[in-house]
């Protein structure tokens, strides 16, 4: 089984992947995934915070999977050891806990899977950097040569996209203005990255996070676009649904 969710924001909102409230879970395990599409929130203070979310998500029955939102300590993220999982790129952070890195297509249960994490902090004038932001939450140049390059192997096809943020003809890519001032010169704007690769990549559903709801959109092509929130879907089921 694959379940989806995103914006888990550590204590604020990772109740709902809690088996107290997420009953299905506790009929998973560690060959089952649950997927979180960015903002996981438990890569965040690299200390005792950090140690008690993550003790207690490897106490789950599942195998917790995430791509990187805006929220999350990047400082902290690149110290865990890089590894070959699944066919792409992680960090392993626990046994049963993988940050799936941008760029990569991983195989779970038969199935293809492109990651690009990422996504704006509309608030980043209120933060401060390598405190609670960090730059990295935006793609470079080296990211997206990799994405390209991964796609191009696999002939520009996958079974599903997860993204944090969105692509730019989605309508939530308007909901706020942002700019790449501030950002290092190799970064590059993920609205219109992503774009470029949603008009070209033969996929069958989109899965991103970032905005706060529970939504569904189709493209001009008639190709489901799915933001998580408080959700928390099975992926099979999704796919019946649609």
């Amino acid at each position: 089984m694959i379940y989806l969710t995103s914006d888990t924001h550590r204590e604020i909102d990772i109740h709902k992947i809690n088996p107290d409230e997420f009953k299905e879970g506790l009929q998973m395990n560690r060959d089952d995934y649950l997927i979180i599409c960015g903002d996981f929130g438990c890569i965040w203070d690299g200390a005792s915070g950090d140690r008690f979310w993550l003790n207690w998500l490897e106490t789950l029955p599942w195998t917790t999977l995430f791509i990187d939102g805006n929220h999350e300590n990047f400082d902290v993220l690149k110290s865990y050891p890089v590894e070959e999982w699944k066919g792409g790129k992680v960090h392993r952070i626990r046994e049963n806990i993988y940050h799936l890195q941008r760029g990569e297509i991983f195989q779970l249960q038969g199935e293809t899977f492109f990651a690009f994490g990422g996504g704006y902090s509309h608030d980043r004038m209120y933060r401060t950097e390598h405190k609670n932001w960090w730059a990295e939450e935006i793609c470079d140049q080296r990211e997206c040569q990799n994405a390209l390059k991964n796609l191009e192997r696999v002939g520009w096809k996958v079974d599903y996209v997860l993204t944090h943020d969105v692509f730019a003809s989605h309508p939530f890519s308007k909901r706020y203005s942002v700019s790449l001032d501030g950002y290092p010169a190799e970064t590059v704007e993920l609205h219109s990255f992503l774009d470029k690769i949603e008009k070209k990549l033969d996929y069958q559903i989109w899965f991103h996070g970032h905005y706060h709801v529970d939504d569904l959109i189709w493209t001009k092509e008639q190709r489901p676009v799915i933001s998580l929130f408080d959700r928390v879907v099975r992926l099979d089921r999704i796919k019946t649904a649609l």
